[in-house]
Formats: C-alpha cells, sequence, structure tokens
C-alpha cells in the first residue's frame, strides 16, 4: 500500500507547490466572457493545459438482505453499510490550439462494514490508469465542440468472503479469498461547453466504448455521460465563487463492478474563483452505485475536494 501511495504522494505535494505560484493572464477556459466550472469527474471540453487533484470519500446508507429457509421462512435479515474513497490524478498537456493529450491516474476502493456488507462486499480496490486525445472540432463566440479517444487500463484486487464460500460449496477448484482481475478497455466520446453569457455556462459530454468487465472473458458496452449547469458569482459581483450543479451516469468500471448496470451522481460543487490560474472546489452529491449480491443501489453520500491548476 505504501507503494501505492508515494507516488500519490509526490503528485499532490507537486500539485501544491506550483498552486503557490501567480501569473498576471487568466487561463482559465472561458467563452462568451464566462469563465467556466470544473468538475473532478466530467470530462472537460478544451484543450488547456493543466493538473488536478481529486479526493474523495462516500458513507452508504443501511442495507439490508433477507434469506429464506426452503419452505419459505424468513431465516434471518442482515444489515451492512459501506464506505468508499478515492484519489485521483490528472494530467493535460495542450500540444496545439486544437488538440491537447491528457493522462489520469488513481485509486478507489470500497469497504463493507457491518455483517451483511463484510461478507457481501469484503473489501475491494481499482487502481487505473486511463490515457487519451482531444481534439477540438469546432469553436464559436459562445461554443465548444470537443472530441476524444480514450484507453483504459484497470486493475482490480477483491477480497470477498461469500464469493469464497459459494466457491467452496459449489465445489470449485479456485477457493481463493483474494481475486485479482485486470481491465482494458477504450471508448470514444464528444464533449461540449455552451456560455450563455458572462454569469451562467453548461457543459455536457458523453463517451461510448467496448471492453472486459470484472467477469472474467466477458467483455462487452461501457458508457459514461453527464451535464453541468454552473453560476460564475464573480461575473457581476465581488463574490469569487463559482456553483454548478451536476448529473453523471456511467458504467464504466471505476466506479461500476455489475455487468449492464450502471451507476449516478447528482449533486452541487462550489469553487473559489477569484485567482486566474487555480480552481479550488468542494463536491457535494448523492451517489446510487450497484454492488454485487444485493439486488438494489446502494445510496450514498458523497464529499470530494478538487483543486485544480491551469498553466496555458
Amino acid at each position: 500500500m505504501k507503494n501505492i501511495l508515494y507516488p500519490f504522494l509526490f503528485f499532490w505535494v507537486s500539485g501544491i507547490a506550483v498552486m503557490a505560484q501567480t501569473e498576471e493572464t487568466n487561463h482559465i477556459p472561458h467563452l462568451n466572457r464566462h469563465y467556466f466550472v470544473p468538475h473532478s469527474t466530467a470530462s472537460w471540453a478544451f484543450t488547456n493545459s493543466h493538473f488536478s487533484t481529486n479526493i474523495g470519500v462516500a458513507t452508504s446508507e443501511e442495507f439490508n438482505k433477507i434469506y429464506y429457509i426452503l419452505d419459505g421462512e424468513q431465516l434471518v435479515a442482515l444489515k451492512g453499510e459501506m464506505v468508499f474513497t478515492n484519489i485521483s490524478f490528472d494530467y493535460q498537456q495542450k500540444i496545439k490550439d486544437w488538440v491537447a493529450f491528457y493522462v489520469s491516474t488513481g485509486l478507489t476502493a470500497r469497504v463493507g462494514t457491518e455483517l451483511l456488507g463484510i461478507l457481501s462486499q469484503g473489501v475491494n480496490t481499482v487502481t487505473f490508469l486511463k490515457m487519451g486525445w482531444l481534439v477540438r472540432i469546432a469553436t464559436h463566440e459562445k461554443y465548444q465542440l470537443s472530441g476524444s479517444l480514450q484507453l483504459n487500463n484497470h486493475s482490480a484486487t477483491f477480497i470477498s468472503i461469500s464469493d469464497f464460500v459459494t466457491s467452496i460449496v459449489e465445489d470449485s477448484l479456485i477457493t481463493s479469498i483474494t481475486k485479482q482481475v485486470p481491465i482494458l478497455n477504450a471508448n470514444a466520446g464528444l464533449r461540449f461547453a455552451y456560455a450563455i453569457n458572462d454569469l451562467y455556462g453548461v457543459q455536457t459530454f458523453a463517451e461510448f466504448g467496448w471492453g472486459d468487465s470484472y467477469e472474467r472473458g466477458v467483455d462487452g458496452p461501457n458508457y459514461r455521460a453527464g451535464v453541468i449547469f454552473d453560476v460564475n458569482l464573480a461575473a457581476r459581483t465581488k463574490v469569487p465563487l463559482g456553483i454548478a450543479a451536476f448529473y453523471i451516469s456511467s458504467s464504466i468500471p471505476d466506479l461500476v463492478q455489475v455487468k449492464s448496470k450502471a451507476s449516478s451522481n447528482t449533486g452541487l460543487r462550489i469553487s473559489y474563483s477569484g485567482a486566474p490560474h487555480f480552481n479550488f472546489g468542494l463536491e457535494l452529491s448523492r451517489l446510487n452505485v450497484p454492488v454485487p449480491n444485493i439486488e438494489e443501489k446502494i445510496k450514498s453520500t458523497s464529499m470530494v475536494i478538487s483543486t485544480r491548476y491551469y498553466f496555458n
């Protein structure tokens, strides 16, 4: 675990160092005099260079599952909870005004608590590395449309008591309590930003891909799409804040570990917008995430601290 955290700590310290710098030029992407509010996971339509750090945690509501004996009578009802954590670092480098290369790396983890959470979910971690190209397709005073092509590599480690017991009951030759699954997939997408005026802006994106799933030997499609509506209060007041409401739906393997199901993320971001090259934000949201061995999606409350430094 320490070997995994060392690169993250290096990037975090590096990010804080460059954030202390000052520049006279405002590098925050804008259209029609509107400066857009970024989001920790939403795809960005602009080809500018920037570095981002994101740290988040989420706690679920209590969920339960009822087990029955053979004659249909209730045997026992178990309760459980889950904790989600994630950390990620994103870097995008502008090659030309119309094209940029980007890379993202990070770690997500979820831990089951109470009896049902421990039995059904155990401890799961996913590390990922994503690389892609962003190309500007069309631009105007009020809008910008870009396209992306991305390759994703995930490495998942599952520690599951329920799967271990099931393999023993089914007399499986594989009875390890730990399972490691490598995943490779690719996607392509469109990203759009529209400035209504200096105060209001809208961002939206849609990505579709194909690749491996957490079931060995099974591949299939995946998608991610979302919309962000933001308000830049600094445009007409002396308050250096940007506020964004967002909705994102996703079936990619970062968070979703159940094939053919999707998560949803609805919430609000409050950002400091008083610096010409730096954005600091707090995101509060409501997550609905499908998990293995539980029929209903798990409802969670999430908090993410996000920073972004723009340098050209």
